[in-house]
């Protein structure tokens, strides 16, 4: 029934905002990016690492596109005048949405060994899959090396690209996308594929002091400032876009489970997150409704997967313009503001990491507690959130604040 519900959430969703990319073109980007997903799927359940991961499977795809272009309107009212950032091909982020994520099926051209490995990958090789369908993408209507390019970029950790303004970290991502080139082309010199960077650079490289050691000198590229400055705002749509994902309203993994959590089952008091979830009831249920829990043996064993299930599922999140600040907001709607408040926490930490990747960007985080609580229990939480509100402020130089607000 859930499923359904969602379903039909997300269909009325797509519709709404069809009118950047056709019908037609909808469905062929959905159709060319589908076959990558159901084989990511397949690839995850031989991987005992992926059976916690949260889906990124067609549903989430469909999702990020919708919070994507959220972000993205957000984006535009924030970047007037602002050199490192552009306006944003909305055509061009709506079809790297739907493709950020093919690349969890492996690839073609490498053979991971274990599943850690290959989600640490998975940007890189959905680039690929983006120039190995040049020709079908290119039919749309936009740059298909700037959707390899989004593609790549989506994960900071992937490419590297911490800082969204560091010519230096530009230089080491599209040169990682050279060598995996290079690599494919080896593997399939009967029919190559190809990354033009002209739109962004000549290869043209002088050396300047390295970002991680100054005494160090380093080739980075002499980048167009325009070209990149539009690539960057629309990889930081497609970040906010991709880290705002519903959990709550779609709670699957990878493999296609359903996640149930017992919200109740927190630890407390508890000292940091793992102690929080040391007695966590979260279940994964399969189609056949067997029920496995996280605390068996060899499911969950770092604990990770816990965190997420417990913090993500407490979590609905998007991004708006503040016109009173002109700042990009994040905003956090914590659904159970006495539930695994060091895992909720540690999600919204992960989502202010992308929002610092947003150099020379005005930005801030808002934190809505949503329900009733007894005098009691929200003196207790508030404490928790003036706490964690004024280190996260104190960690990230932006503005980070929460309040109480009913549903």
């Amino acid at each position: 029934m859930f499923r359904k519900i969602f379903a039909a959430w997300l269909l009325v969703a797509t519709i709404l905002f069809a009118q950047i990319v056709s019908a037609a073109e909808l469905d062929a980007i959905k159709n060319l990016s589908a076959k990558y997903y159901a084989n990511g799927k397949e690839i995850a359940r031989h991987f005992a690492e992926l059976r916690t991961y949260s889906d990124h499977g067609t549903h989430h795809a469909a999702l990020v596109a919708i919070k994507s272009l959220e972000a993205a309107d957000a984006l535009d009212r924030a970047t007037l005048d602002n050199p490192w950032y552009s306006s944003i091909d909305r055509r061009e982020l709506e079809i790297a949405a739907y493709m950020h994520d093919t690349g969890m099926d492996g690839g073609r051209f490498k053979t991971y060994t274990d599943g850690n490995a290959l989600r640490k990958d998975h940007s890189l090789n959905s680039a690929i899959h983006v120039l190995e369908n040049r020709e079908a993408i290119a039919g749309m209507g936009v740059n298909v090396d700037a959707v390899a390019l989004d593609c790549m970029g989506h994960s900071k950790s992937c490419s590297g690209v911490r800082d969204l303004t560091s010519h230096e970290q530009w230089t080491d991502c599209f040169n990682r996308i050279d060598a995996a080139v290079e690599l494919y082309n080896k593997k399939f010199p009967a029919a190559p594929i190809y990354f033009d960077k002209s739109t962004w650079t000549t290869g043209e490289t002088f050396q300047k002091p390295s970002e991680k050691n100054p005494k160090q000198l380093v080739d980075v590229y002499k980048f167009n400032r325009e070209t990149l400055a539009r690539s960057a705002v629309v990889i930081a749509a497609l970040r906010l876009g991709d880290a705002n994902r519903e959990a709550a309203q779609f709670p699957y993994t990878q493999t296609g489970e359903t996640i149930e959590v017992d919200f109740d089952s927190y630890v407390t008091p508890a000292k940091d997150w793992r102690a929080e979830i040391a007695k966590a009831k979260i279940f994964l249920v399969n189609e056949n409704g067997t029920r496995t829990s996280l605390l068996t043996r060899g499911v969950d064993t770092n604990g990770f997967g816990r965190m997420y299930m417990a913090g993500e599922g407490n979590l609905s999140m998007s991004c708006e313009f503040n016109p009173k600040t002109r700042n990009i907001r994040e905003v956090f709607k914590i659904f159970h503001g006495k539930s695994f408040p060091l895992s909720t926490q540690e999600c919204i930490e992960e989502r202010l990491g992308e929002l610092d990747t947003m150099k020379k960007f005005p930005v801030e985080a808002h934190v809505k507690i949503l329900g009733d609580y007894s005098k009691v229990d929200k003196k207790k939480i508030s404490r928790a959130y003036e706490r964690y509100c004024r280190d996260a402020r104190r960690k990230h130089q932006f503005p980070v604040t929460f309040e109480f607000e009913k549903e």
